[in-house]
C-alpha cells in the first residue's frame, strides 16, 4: 500500500509506536484520526514523498502501536502522552525538526505537540477538528441557540423533524472567519 516505504517499530518511553517512511526531502509527520491508522494515508503520502520525507505512524492505543494500560486520568492515552511519543520517534529517526499534520484526534494531538516542542514543529496543519478556543470562546447563547442543541433554543416555532432542523452543522466557518471576533 506504501511502496516504496519502509515500515518501523519504535520503543518510546510509554509505548511501541508502528509507521512507516518513504521519500526525500524535509521531514513531514503525518497522524491519524479516530477511528483510523496511519494506512488512511496511504493515497497522499505516495504524493507528498516526492517533496517530503514522509513519517505516517500509529498513535498510541491504534493498530499496531502498542496499548499501554489506561490509569484512572487516563494519562497513557492523554494528546500530550501520545505527542511525547511522536516527538521520540521522530528523534529516533534523526529529525530534530519536522512539518507535521494531523487529522481528527491527530490533530488534538499535534496541538498539544506543537505547544509541547515549539521548537520541534516547524510547520503545523491541522484537518477537521474545530479549534478548542475558538469554540469555547464562542459559544456563547447565540451560537447554542443556532445549533439547536441549546436547551433554551427557540425551537418550538419550527416543526421537530423537518429538513430545516436535521442536518445542521454545528460548527460551519472558514479559515477566513477564524480571526478575532
Amino acid at each position: 500500500m506504501f511502496d516504496g516505504f519502509e515500515e518501523f517499530d519504535i520503543s518510546t518511553t510509554g509505548a511501541s509506536v508502528h509507521g512507516c517512511r518513504g521519500g526525500s526531502g524535509p521531514p513531514l509527520l503525518l497522524l491519524h484520526g479516530i477511528p483510523e491508522t496511519h494506512l488512511m494515508w496511504h493515497r497522499v503520502a505516495p504524493h507528498l514523498a516526492e517533496r517530503y520525507t514522509v513519517v505516517a505512524t500509529d498513535l498510541r492505543g491504534y493498530g499496531d502501536s502498542g496499548k499501554p494500560p489506561s490509569t484512572a486520568d487516563h494519562e497513557p492515552y492523554s494528546k500530550r502522552a501520545i505527542g511525547s511519543d511522536q516527538i521520540e520517534v521522530m528523534r529516533e529517526l534523526g529529525y530534530d525538526q519536522f512539518s507535521l499534520v494531523g487529522h481528527d484526534r491527530g490533530a488534538r494531538c499535534s496541538y498539544r505537540l506543537a505547544l509541547d516542542h515549539p521548537d520541534a514543529v516547524l510547520q503545523l496543519a491541522v484537518m477537521d477538528v474545530v479549534p478548542v478556543g475558538d469554540a469555547y470562546n464562542r459559544a456563547d447563547k447565540d451560537f447554542a441557540s443556532s445549533t439547536g442543541n441549546g436547551r433554551s433554543s427557540p425551537r418550538q416555532n419550527r416543526p421537530r423533524n423537518s429538513s430545516s432542523t436535521r442536518h445542521r452543522p454545528i460548527w460551519s466557518t472558514s479559515c477566513s472567519t477564524l480571526g478575532p471576533r
